[in-house]
């Protein structure tokens, strides 16, 4: 009630302005979001309509289980999802999980449902209107409160179950209000006498036998309605005077010339467009000598759908210009094209072009032999070596087993040399030389941390543990930092390492030992038990925190006998207890 009443406050003091959605000139509405060209009711279908010249978009909305707003049209689950059951009766979590994209295509693999805020945002930086048709009850002052919170209140007319809006916001109208809503086939005579009585007039091609009747939406255009709404945006842009394919040409002459960013943002713009046939032109631009227009051009051929396929890039791959060959190299990674398309680029010389092929290839099925990769692992270019681990790894990861942390060694020997020379000289300013052969070390070690952690083979976890547990110092302690975190998920399965570190000199070490620990869960307890036991005070002191954390009932017994016992740590212990009785109060 209390919700109720302060939505009411809400709405009595906005401006009583009428949320009309015909503004001057023809308008185009659009039906259940660009439903024909992308998935229905989603983020990505309505962003369609917009840029397809929708000024109105309809959308669905209904409740989740745990009463979020999402778009979504009849609740039905197993026809939108790879799901089965009610969006009414399903988490909204449970729906993010979902594909809302696949039905339609494999091109579209990957969507999710759409919260209703979100949709908002978007349509608020779209600079559209929207139709909402309210498919649940009793969603009045929700719908009111996110419509207000993302200033779109009266940028919205409603349909269906919304006649508690309508109570609470006396203001809100819907999509028939002072409209009229016509067949095709509407007269000139007939729209001016709907004009007469004070109403706009629309055009309906949703729904009927003339979805793709271009020519009867031009003839009601011609006839005077203020509006049509279309199942097909792209149509309907053109019945209405504003055809897509301009823009498409005003993009393209931006991207063809210019200033570089502004025909990188040109080229990106123009990749958001579905169902174009702009592939050509993407891996035209490509081809530029100006790297971030080359690069905006393999974004664009990795996000276009359908996605492009490996001859696409074929020309780039062989261009004169490495920052081409790379952005290339880098799409087909991104889309997983097979390791066979992609070995011919390590006789590449140019080393952003290795590194990129690197990467791609530890993305890529099929087999690189050791011999081919092996050498890489020590290539004068710190960022070709990081790389070459990450492919190792994932193609031969045996081997990599002993090449990549004698490889790792030998860079972190090189960076502790290079903070040694830094504290010699009195921490003087870097020249820019000097920060990048820093921070080239620093990257190449990072991809060498994950390298390690990918090794699922018999001893990849005692590799990543003793990265992990190694006392680092200098340039080298975000090793063991990140190779510690690595550990979260695996150290259950051999505990006593970690346990053992938590008596390090190393305090910085110990505490990311014990909080991973409190964060691995119920695996490594048997361990941490043992360890309140130890002889070790400081590693009674965290293994008695742990035990907190976790909530561990089955040390509840030792820990109220350590409180008589243990005099120097019995502040702590009774701490812990009370911490582990508030999260099981029956205990």
């Amino acid at each position: 009630m209390k919700r109720v009443c302060a939505v009411l406050l809400v709405m009595m003091c906005a401006a009583a302005v009428r949320a009309n959605a015909l503004q001057p000139g023809v308008q185009l509405l659009c039906h259940r979001t660009a439903n024909q060209d992308v998935p229905e009711n989603t983020l990505e279908s309505l962003e369609q309509a917009a840029l397809l010249g929708c000024n109105v978009v309809e959308l669905d909305v209904r409740r989740t289980l745990d009463g979020e707003l999402v778009l979504n049209h009849d609740g039905i689950l197993e026809r939108l999802t790879d799901g089965i059951g009610e969006t009414e009766q399903t988490y909204s979590g449970d729906l993010q999980l979902r594909d809302l994209g696949g039905w339609m295509g494999d091109r579209f693999t990957g969507l999710r449902i759409a919260r209703f805020e979100d949709a908002l945002s978007l349509a608020r930086k779209m600079d559209i209107r929207l139709i909402v048709d309210m498919k649940t009850k009793g969603m009045g002052a929700d719908v009111l409160e996110l419509l207000q919170r993302e200033g779109m209140l009266e940028r919205v007319q409603f349909n269906g179950e919304w006649s508690d809006v309508k109570q609470l916001y006396p203001a809100a109208t819907d999509a028939g209000s002072g409209t009229t809503w016509v067949q095709p086939g509407v007269t000139a005579e007939q729209v001016k006498a709907a004009h007469r009585e004070g109403e706009a007039v629309v055009a309906n091609f949703s729904a009927n036998d003339h979805q793709l009747d271009l020519a009867a939406m031009k003839a009601a255009v011609a006839a005077g309605v203020d509006g049509i709404n279309v199942d097909y945006p792209r149509l309907g842009a053109d019945a209405v005077g504003r055809p897509v394919e301009r823009k498409i040409s005003e993009l393209e002459v931006q991207a063809n010339s210019g200033e570089s960013l502004s025909r990188a943002k040109a080229i990106l713009a123009l990749s958001k467009y579905r169902g174009f046939p702009l592939q050509e032109k993407f891996a035209h631009w490509l081809l530029d000598a100006d790297d971030p227009v080359s690069r905006a051009a393999a974004l664009a051929l990795v996000t276009a759908r359908p996605q492009a396929t490996v001859p696409v890039f074929a020309e780039a791959l062989r261009s004169e210009h490495s920052d081409v060959r790379a952005n290339a190299v880098w799409a087909l990674g991104i889309l997983h094209a097979p390791a066979s398309a992609l070995v011919p680029l390590l006789q590449d010389k140019d080393p952003r072009v290795l590194q990129e092929t690197l990467m791609a290839l530890a993305r890529a099925p099929g087999d690189v032999s050791a011999a081919t990769l092996l050498p890489l692992l020590s290539n004068e270019t710190p960022a070709v070596r990081g790389a070459a681990a990450l492919a190792l790894a994932q193609h031969q990861p045996e081997v990599a087993l002993k090449a990549i942390p004698a490889q790792m060694q030998v860079e972190m020997k090189a960076s502790l040399k290079l903070g040694e020379d830094y504290e010699r000289r009195g921490h003087p300013q870097l020249t820019p030389a000097e920060t990048e052969d820093i921070t080239s070390h620093f990257r190449s070690q990072m991809k060498m941390v994950q390298a390690i952690s990918l090794l699922k083979v018999p001893g990849g976890l005692q590799a990543l543990e003793a990265l992990a547990f190694q006392p680092a110092e200098g340039f080298t302690q975000f090793d063991g930092m990140v190779a510690g975190f690595k550990l979260w998920d695996r150290i259950g399965a051999d505990a006593q390492p970690a346990i053992d570190a938590l008596g390090s000199s190393d305090s910085q070490m110990a505490d990311r030992t014990e909080w991973m620990l409190v964060q691995a869960g119920q695996a490594v307890l048997p361990d941490v038990r043992k360890a309140l036991g130890s002889e070790k005070p400081v590693v009674r002191e965290r293994a008695i925190r742990i035990v907190a954390w976790q909530g561990d009932t089955e040390s509840l017994e030792t820990l109220r006998t350590m409180q008589k016992t243990d005099a120097a740590n019995a502040a702590l212990v009774a701490w812990a207890i009370e911490k582990i009785e508030s999260l099981h109060p029956k205990v």
